[in-house]
């Protein structure tokens, strides 16, 4: 019985982690976010998001405080 639970157990693991679709080809894929280097931001400087989900260099005066803009 324990065997039997484990096994069943093993193949929904195994079917929730199996991706779901792939693209047939490479132009299918889309970046979602532009490079490093065109959006102006290193990958060693620090970094953080702005109001609008783009990655920008951090600055302390204008961080976004999403609980504060919305009266939380």
């Amino acid at each position: 019985m324990q065997f039997s639970v484990i096994a069943l157990l093993s193949l929904v693991a195994v079917a929730f982690a199996s991706p779901i679709a792939l693209p047939d080809r490479l132009d299918d894929i889309v970046a979602r976010q532009t490079t490093a280097t065109s959006s102006g931001v290193d990958a060693e400087a620090p970094a953080m998001s702005d109001a609008d989900g783009n990655v920008v260099s951090f600055n302390t005066a204008s961080v976004y405080l999403d609980a504060t803009a919305k009266g939380n």
